[in-house]
């Protein structure tokens, strides 16, 4: 469930997607609310051809798996940390529900199905409005007492004299490199005013990379610090939790041909990793929290 759509799809135990489709986030409203209108869709699904066994939810924001309660306040859906998902589940279908965060269950989707395979030790990173990230210990997923191990990659302070996040916390990587600060960063850039992307009041990473590719200085600029910001946070992942793999997913991994370098080299020049470890695009990129969500099902 994102802040701009939920993708859901209807899928076997062996990973085969049956049906898939995307639906309006509507965020804003309750999440109640939005799971009522969901029950149509879901039957629609299913039809009377499909028997459902349970539903797994991907969610971006703190997530107790074991209670299947979300604990942090997420914007998007006021009272999401308020809702009985479980029983929302019980009531239309009578069957299990569990709940996840996003960047975990793409974690788990890329170990089963994707980019991970054959590995017991992984470090996921997503990238995005934000940056997600989720860890994997020794075929385990981390998640720590408060269901935080592993999940603040995106908030690590990185310049203790930077900026406030939204978080509360100062200097964190999704400061400099999240698509909800662009607009805040490019105004720190000199000739700023100069640049084809002063126009968009709603940048986003394609929108820099595109206009770096035209020789922007400014959108070049950005490009920069992002491409640091995630290097940074990479390398303290990978001192944190040593893996076999980093595996980076998200939408700007279109451009991976250009983040995946300069990651490497960063990491090459600035960590004390005695080998070199793969740093990897994310094969399942557009199902991966599905995947991992009914991995957890079964």
């Amino acid at each position: 469930m994102g802040g701009t759509s939920i993708k859901m799809a209807l899928v076997q135990n062996n990973g085969l997607l049956l049906k898939k489709k995307s639906l309006p986030a509507l965020s804003g409203i309750h999440m109640e609310e939005r799971l009522n209108k969901m029950v149509d869709d879901i039957n629609d699904m299913l039809g009377s051809e499909y028997d459902l066994q349970g539903i797994g939810i991907a969610f971006p924001g703190i997530v107790d798996f074991e209670n299947g309660k979300i604990l942090s306040q997420y914007v998007k859906y006021p009272d999401a940390h308020t809702s009985d998902l479980r029983g929302w589940a019980f009531k239309h279908w009578k069957v299990p529900l569990i709940i996840e965060n996003d960047a975990r269950a793409a974690l788990i989707g890329e170990w089963q199905f994707g980019a991970g395979i054959g590995s017991k030790d992984l470090v996921m990173v997503t990238l995005g409005t934000g940056m997600g990230s989720a860890v994997l210990l020794n075929g385990q997923l981390l998640r720590g007492r408060n269901y935080l191990a592993g999940n603040l990659g995106g908030h690590m302070s990185i310049d203790f004299e930077g900026d406030q996040c939204n978080c509360g916390n100062v200097g964190c990587v999704e400061t400099v490199g999240s698509t909800w600060a662009l607009n805040k960063n490019i105004l720190k850039i000199k000739n700023y005013k100069e640049s084809s992307l002063i126009a968009n009041k709603e940048l986003s990473f394609k929108d820099v990379f595109e206009a770096a590719a035209e020789s922007d200085s400014v959108a070049i600029e950005l490009k920069k610090r992002s491409l640091e910001a995630w290097a940074a946070a990479v390398i303290n992942l990978l001192h944190a939790y040593d893996p076999e793999k980093v595996i980076i997913g998200g939408g700007i991994m279109e451009s991976k041909d250009e983040i995946i370098p300069f990651i490497e080299q960063r990491v090459k020049e600035r960590s004390w990793l005695p080998t070199k470890i793969p740093i990897l695009a994310a094969t399942q990129t557009k199902n991966a929290g599905i995947l991992g969500v009914c991995s957890l099902l079964t």
